[in-house]
């Protein structure tokens, strides 16, 4: 994990380096004392989190966080400032967390458990799957490109479906709404994602069958199934949107958004 720590306050920063080092005594830490140079060291170095302060001279932490939204949408910003009053510009884009200064050892250990949005560890997957908003696929940080535009489509119903063996005639009904027209069209989808999983280094995520094909799902990171499991990083990610882009998804977006009211 990289951290960016980010004020221009020497004391402050390094007061909020050293708690962060308590809390993950092995990340990576680079400082900055100013919204410049941590911006021209993002585009060649980007972040897992940021904490940002908010009061700096030339650019302040509000504008500065607009910038890294800009270069990634998905980025984790945990604010720490002195001052409350900023709190629901920092939330309007989807701060990860606003602590106040000086924030304590355990305030920073819960911000860094309850991210918006998870980050691979280099132990775990290398295959990251997001279903909450548009469906996206990523192995070791890139993004997955297919052959065939519906292979993604094709991945994204298996996903759905949290392991379970799906037929094929399930998976064409469920694409395109009938069962004999695409039967040959799907197998050159299942191949493609065969592919692309195995030149990306994760072929062990698709298992196919004689009649069907599942996700393995002990072989991915998602946001989906973090969410089903009760996992914090799963709940912050569910904005209420789940696979935007496929019609067949509604069912499952439905229950979702049902569940999540029992949180």
């Amino acid at each position: 994990m990289l951290i960016y720590a980010i004020d221009d306050e020497d004391n402050a920063r390094e007061y909020l380096i050293d708690k962060i080092k308590k809390v993950e005594p092995d990340v990576e830490i680079l400082d900055f004392n100013n919204a410049a140079d941590a911006l021209e060291s993002v585009k060649s170095k980007p972040f897992d989190v940021a904490f940002l302060d908010i009061q700096m001279p030339k650019v302040n932490g509000v504008a500065l966080a607009k910038k890294f939204k800009e270069i990634n949408p998905k980025s984790n910003i945990i604010f720490v400032t002195g001052y409350s009053e900023y709190m629901a510009d920092a939330f309007s884009l989807d701060a990860s967390g606003y602590l106040l200064k000086p924030a304590s050892k355990d305030q920073v250990a819960h911000a860094l458990e309850n991210l918006r949005y998870p980050i691979a560890s280099a132990d775990g997957p290398d295959m990251v799957i997001q279903c909450f908003g548009n469906f996206e696929i990523f192995c070791k940080g890139e993004p997955l490109h297919f052959k065939y535009n519906k292979s993604k489509e094709v991945v994204a119903y298996l996903v759905d479906r949290n392991g379970a063996v799906c037929a094929n005639g399930e998976v064409i009904t469920a694409i395109w709404e009938d069962d004999d027209k695409h039967d040959s069209y799907y197998r050159s989808l299942l191949k493609d994602i065969q592919d692309v999983f195995t030149e990306a280094g994760c072929k062990d995520v698709l298992s196919r069958q004689r009649a069907g094909a599942a996700i393995v799902t002990s072989k991915v990171r998602c946001d989906y199934y973090d969410f089903l499991a009760g996992k914090p990083a799963g709940i912050n990610a569910y904005h209420g949107e789940y696979m935007n882009q496929y019609s067949w998804a509604e069912e499952t977006a439905g229950s979702l958004f049902m569940d999540d009211e029992d949180f």
